[in-house]
């Protein structure tokens, strides 16, 4: 018994002395990074310094997603030459437990040296030189989810980042500037990789509205931006002000809108955004990096700050589900359509045709039937696996059923209450509070804002896989709406001239036929300009010739038309409106009230 207490005792006091040399320490640590971009411009070297350390283990982590990119990409497997090292340049074990995580072992060392590398040509680098092009790089975009570990347990710490670029270069991204223009600071790690930043040689255009600063930055490889940048800066002023109006303030200090050429689409954050444009698109038409702009710039409350609960604090290692992306994204889409035509970059007939297309392209998808735009929005993760073009798109879908429940508030309060008090209220009670929301949280702000209630609408349209009684809603606003049907369709689900998927069941064409995104240019040799005026001439079964684009080559494929039919749309302002319809389309097409 005696022998049985003694080693007791000291199974006892062994396991006190490891508890206490693994205790988790409370010491807050301090975080800071040093960017430098390499000599051959093709990669960014990464110092990330971690002090009063005071703990044996630190875990590193790098994202395995980026927030608005729904998508694991494991973006540790781009990590490079890893090391750290401690006091005296001490070198330290490294293990790496996974794809995206390492384990340090500090050894007593209170303070961590981390080096390693990441590549800028992986979608780091933007607008390189054209094809045969032998130019320089003027300049690299970094995607702060791709670079920058975290220690895990620490995303909250306040960070420090020093730029070093070459000698011509400059720096511009959204986080808060200090006395050394080449040091930026954030409140923790979250805000710090929400923010994209542009190196080198670009045009910046600078304008204020009621004493927020916001910045617009132009890349373009070949320095050439041969558009007209300041026209193209007054509508993003127009833009800008009208959402202000909106929700009555901004919600940041500044805002920097990184444009770059060429591309195309955009990515939204907390106080900046990247968007591509092209231009020749530009030079021919100022207003055509409009639509674009304003949808990501409704982002700046829409989604990052009036956020579904699980977008925030983010979990970088895993998928976020929400059923609710069909409101961070579809109603992104719906005011920021309606932001052009309420400050007039384009009218009410433009945006007529607009909503036109939306609802010829959803009504169109065979598979909407089968899965509802709260599916889809929770789908997402996985949508790689089902790459369709016939399945229901959460950014469509959603435009259009914001729509739909903006005229209908209309319609119930005569015009008192709209979607913009839904939006003003969810950001008073959510955004302002830090706080996000649950998954029937936009149902009942939709029922309290109009006290009508949208329970049946949300089971039918939202969470079910009815079509929204489209007739019945527009006319509330005196627009009538009236449908086509045509017995013949494409083989392949088309958005607008372009390829956009292949019809659910089939198998993927051979590389010769058609793919999501070929642009058809004719058929039998005629130029192509309409798909429901080619389809009104034939019937199922008729053999054509079609001729696709696919970047810089063309090629010809010949595809039977199918049987399914096509539903061809089409709204129109009824002359005979009502006074009630008629204050009702005037408040939802002008104003921010």
């Amino acid at each position: 018994m005696k022998l049985f207490l003694a080693a007791f005792a000291a199974v006892l006091a062994g396991s006190f002395a490891s508890a206490q040399a693994n205790r988790d320490d409370l010491t807050p640590l301090d975080i800071s990074y040093t960017t430098t971009v390499s000599e051959d411009r093709e990669s960014f070297l990464v110092e990330m310094v971690v002090d009063q350390v005071q703990r044996p283990t630190l875990h590193l982590a790098m994202p395995a997603w980026t927030p608005g990119a729904y998508g694991i990409g494991h973006y540790g497997d781009g990590v490079r030459d890893l090391t750290v090292h401690g006091e005296q340049a001490a070198e330290l074990g490294v293990t790496r437990m996974n794809q995206d995580t390492w384990s340090v072992d500090t050894a007593g060392h209170t303070h961590l040296h981390v080096s390693y590398s990441v590549s800028a040509s992986r979608r780091g680098r933007f607008g390189p030189p054209a094809r045969g092009d032998s130019g320089p790089v003027t300049g690299l975009r970094l995607s702060a989810p791709r670079t920058y570990l975290y220690v895990r347990g620490a995303k909250d710490r306040p960070v420090t980042s020093r730029y070093v670029v070459p000698e011509d270069w400059r720096v511009a991204n959204g986080l808060l500037p200090t006395e050394d223009p080449d040091v930026r600071y954030a409140r923790d790690y979250d805000t710090f990789i929400d923010a994209p930043t542009t190196f080198g040689i670009y045009e910046e255009r600078t304008f204020e509205v009621n004493g927020t600063p916001f910045s617009c930055v132009f890349f373009e490889n070949a320095q050439e931006y041969d558009f007209d940048i300041d026209a193209f800066v007054d509508i993003v002023r127009r833009i800008v002000t009208n959402i202000g109006e909106l929700y009555g303030s901004y919600p940041f200090r500044n805002y920097v809108f990184l444009f770059s050429l060429p591309g195309g689409g955009g990515l939204e954050h907390l106080n900046s955004t990247t968007v591509g444009l092209r231009a020749e698109s530009q030079k021919r038409d100022p207003e055509a990096g409009a639509s674009v702009t304003a949808h990501e710039f409704f982002h700046a409350w829409n989604v990052k700050r009036i956020r579904p609960v699980s977008l925030g604090p983010f979990d970088y290692q895993r998928e976020n589900y929400t059923g609710n992306l069909w409101v961070s994204e579809g109603w992104t889409s719906y005011f920021g359509d309606l932001t052009l035509v309420r400050t007039g970059i384009i009218d009410q007939d433009e945006y007529l045709a607009l909503v036109q297309r939306i609802v010829g392209r959803e009504l169109n998808k065979d598979r909407r039937k089968e899965h509802s735009v709260y599916w889809s929005s929770r789908n997402t993760w996985h949508r790689f696996r089902d790459e369709d073009g016939s399945r229901v798109d959460y950014y469509g879908k959603g435009e259009l059923l914001a729509a739909m429940i903006d005229l209908k508030i209309r319609h119930e309060t005569d015009n008192r209450m709209s979607l913009n008090d839904v939006m003003r209220f969810m950001n008073r009670w959510f955004a302002e509070r830090g706080v996000g929301f649950e998954e029937t949280d936009v149902e009942r702000t939709c029922t309290a804002i109009s006290n009508y209630d949208f329970g049946e609408f949300f089971a039918r349209h939202v969470r079910g896989t009815l079509d929204p009684p489209l007739a019945e809603y527009f006319a509330y606003a005196g627009i009538e709406y009236t449908e086509e049907l045509i017995p013949c369709s494409f083989p392949f689900p088309l958005r607008g001239n372009r390829v956009s998927g292949r019809r659910g069941g089939e198998p993927e064409e051979a590389p010769s036929g058609p793919r999501p995104g070929d642009r058809i240019v004719a058929v039998d040799d005629a130029a192509f300009e309409s798909a429901n005026a080619f389809l009104r001439e034939h019937a199922p079964g008729d053999v054509v010739t079609v001729t696709l684009t696919r970047g810089d080559e063309e090629h010809e494929v010949e595809v039977t038309l199918g049987d399914d039919p096509t539903m061809i749309p089409t709204l129109a302002f009824r002359g005979d409106a009502t006074e009630e319809q008629l204050r009702i389309r005037e408040g939802w097409l002008t104003s921010v009230r």
